[in-house]
């Protein structure tokens, strides 16, 4: 099998931080090469050196003509590497034929001279890219309008245009739902049968023992396991990525449910009976569904925040919530799918918590400082927020303890109910186990919990109760008394 690229010692340092410590890594065509570990790990800074981003402090990258020294992505480009990264990057008022072939653009001479694009030629090699892979996209569509999956393979199929050898994925499936994951896995496996190289960087672990060929495992900037090695099983893979067995992802579910703290009733739709949810003190409810199912919708309505009202019952009372101001007055916490609208990037740690709060830490005409910093203290070490800097802005943070500064807020505010979208979207292994303890900890507080979560593995795990939701309705509720397993609830969900 062709050696593609080999990366040997690789360092590289950031001020006083050691983001890569002797790191190696040998990329052969045809496999895929699965990189895991916790955020701060090294994974991105690993990317962006491959992908002529940085260059590295000491190490040397080979590749098949011989060693490479890139001075910018251009430089990487041209030798056949193509980072796909989190962040979709295309150009919305563009069409999907221009930005498959985004930045080579066949083109024509008009007048012998005058250079004008080949759009005909430009829909011909776009069409032709899209049915080499099976992919079923509108040339002429704007790709504003499309999903986010859509926009994905978009991305994808530019860097087909570019005959990659090496295809760098960063979180590729992080907001795909599973038909799209299987979409993307289709088009992976058929690069491989190609000879082009697959850097697969994922926190889900499922996906990689499923994809991935072999696996390097990155903990503190080093190579903890061996690279080259066959991939691991999951509890393996977990113990070398954090250094530590993760008891959460195993805790039975032995809490004694109480009464009812919260009840939802919404309006039926034309022709279908109304949604009537009853969470109870001490219950994890999830919230199961694919891509457009109203998971996200229903959250907001109950928070004040969506298009509808749902009747709400609170603690055996009728309330009325008309604004997340009055949600957050009655005792409901939000945590949203996207951080950057549950944080203010631009305050420090100690603001984005007492926010909400201000006028339960103040006295008289100002703020209780002491009381505060007291309060941000106990809860940085209650909810492991890392670093422990009050000061240290909410950007500067990984997602997994922006994740935790939102939590802090709420058990600030001491909420009865709290609301997670996605509360472990995008963030790693380790994260996530502290995301469920602080998750269960509220719980077994006596609070209750909504929480919405495309994968399923977690929404079993985490959950005493599960609603399957299809088309902004409940369409099934699966209880840990009766039937309780994924199977059941993909059937409940259509798939």
């Amino acid at each position: 099998m062709a050696r593609i690229l080999e990366a040997k010692n690789l360092s590289k340092r950031f001020y006083g931080t050691q983001a890569l410590d002797d790191v190696s890594i040998a990329l052969e065509a045809g496999q895929v090469h699965a990189v895991v570990g916790e955020n701060g790990a090294g994974k991105s800074t690993l990317i962006k050196i491959l992908g002529g981003v940085h260059a590295p402090d000491r190490g040397s990258i080979t590749m098949e003509s011989g060693e490479c020294a890139f001075h910018g992505p251009a430089d990487a480009l041209a030798a056949g590497i193509v980072v796909i990264p989190q962040e979709i990057r295309v150009i919305p008022a563009q069409t999907v034929a221009e930005n498959v072939l985004l930045g080579h653009v066949p083109e024509r001479r008009a007048l012998g001279f005058l250079p004008l694009i080949d759009r005909r030629r430009m829909r011909a090699e776009a069409a032709d890219l899209l049915e080499r892979f099976n992919l079923s996209l509108d040339l002429g569509a704007l790709v504003e309008k499309l999903d986010f999956a859509e926009r994905q393979l978009v991305m994808i199929a530019r860097a087909l245009s570019r005959q990659a050898r090496l295809l760098i994925l960063d979180e590729p499936t992080a907001a795909l739902e599973a038909r799209e994951v299987d979409r993307l896995f289709e088009v992976i496996h058929t690069l491989k049968g190609e000879g082009v190289a697959i850097l697969y960087v994922s926190h889900r672990l499922d996906e990689v023992e499923k994809l991935a060929d072999i696996c390097t495992i990155l903990r503190d900037g080093r190579v903890v396991d061996e690279a080259g090695r066959a991939v691991p099983a999951q509890d393996e893979m977990i113990r070398m990525i954090t250094g530590r067995d993760l008891e959460e992802l195993h805790r039975p579910h032995d809490r004694q449910l109480g009464a009812p703290i919260l009840e939802v009733s919404r309006p039926a739709a034309e022709g279908s009976d109304g949604d009537d949810v009853a969470v109870r003190e001490c219950e994890v409810m999830g919230l199961a569904g694919l891509l457009g199912s109203g998971m996200t919708a229903y959250l907001r309505g109950i928070f004040g925040a969506g298009k509808t009202r749902p009747g709400l019952r609170l603690k055996g009372r009728d309330i009325h919530v008309a604004s997340p101001r009055e949600a957050i007055a009655r005792g409901f916490g939000l945590v949203p799918g996207e951080r950057d609208h549950g944080l203010v990037m631009g305050l420090s740690v100690r603001e984005n918590i007492i926010l909400p709060n201000l006028d339960k830490l103040s006295n008289a005409w100002r703020l209780d400082k002491p009381a505060i910093d007291k309060l941000v203290v106990e809860l940085m070490d209650s909810v492991d927020i890392r670093p422990r800097d009050p000061g240290k802005l909410a950007r500067e943070l990984s997602g997994g303890n922006q994740q935790k500064v939102i939590f802090a807020r709420w058990l600030a505010g001491h909420a009865d109910v709290l609301l997670l979208d996605e509360p472990t979207h995008g963030i790693d292994v380790g994260a996530k186990a502290q995301i469920h303890r602080l998750m269960r900890h509220f719980a077994a507080e006596g609070g209750g919990i909504v929480f919405a979560s495309s994968e399923m593995t977690e929404v079993m795990n985490i959950s005493d109760t599960v609603l399957a939701m299809r088309g902004g309705q409940i369409v099934a509720q699966i209880s840990r008394d009766g039937d309780y397993n994924e199977r059941t609830l993909r059937v409940a969900l259509g798939g």
